[in-house]
C-alpha cells in the first residue's frame, strides 16, 4: 500500500512539473512585467508642476489644460496614459487631473493638489496606478 501511495505522489509531482515547465515562463514573462520602475520612462514637462514614472509599452496619449465647451481652461494640467496603441474607448488608462471624473466609478490617489484616476479594474493596470503614484514628484 505504502508503495502504490510514493507512486501516486511520484507520478503526481511529475505531472505538476510538467505543467510548470510549460506554462512557467509564459506566466513569468507577465507576472511582474511592470515591475522595474529604473527601467520606466519618466515624464517632465516644464509647464507643469510635476514628474512621474510610466511604463515603457505605454504613451502620453493627451498633454493638456483641459478646455470648456465656453472657453474655461483648467489651472491644471491633464494627462492620459495608456498601453501604445491601447483602445482610446476601453477603461484601461490612467489619468492626471481627470476633469468631471466619477469616483463612485473608478479609483482616485491623490498627491498634495494632483489626482491620479483610472476606471479600470485591470489588476495590472491597478498595479501600474499604483507604482505611478509611489514614483510622483511635485515640483
Amino acid at each position: 500500500m505504502i508503495g502504490l501511495w510514493r507512486s501516486f505522489m511520484y507520478g503526481l509531482i511529475a505531472i505538476i512539473s510538467l505543467i510548470i515547465v510549460a506554462i512557467g515562463p509564459a506566466a513569468a514573462g507577465e507576472i511582474g512585467k511592470h515591475n522595474d520602475l529604473a527601467s520606466w520612462q519618466t515624464y517632465a514637462n516644464t509647464d507643469a508642476n510635476f514628474t512621474f514614472r510610466y511604463p515603457k509599452d505605454w504613451e502620453i496619449a493627451d498633454d493638456d489644460f483641459y478646455e470648456t465647451a465656453g472657453g474655461a481652461i483648467a489651472n491644471q494640467r491633464s494627462v492620459t496614459l495608456q498601453t501604445i496603441g491601447g483602445d482610446k474607448d476601453s477603461d484601461n488608462w490612467i489619468r492626471i487631473n481627470q476633469r468631471q471624473f466619477d469616483d463612485s466609478d473608478g479609483i482616485c490617489k491623490e498627491v498634495g493638489e494632483e489626482k491620479i484616476c483610472t476606471y479600470s479594474t485591470d489588476p495590472d493596470v491597478l498595479d501600474i496606478l499604483n507604482k505611478i503614484v509611489s514614483s510622483f514628484i511635485l515640483k
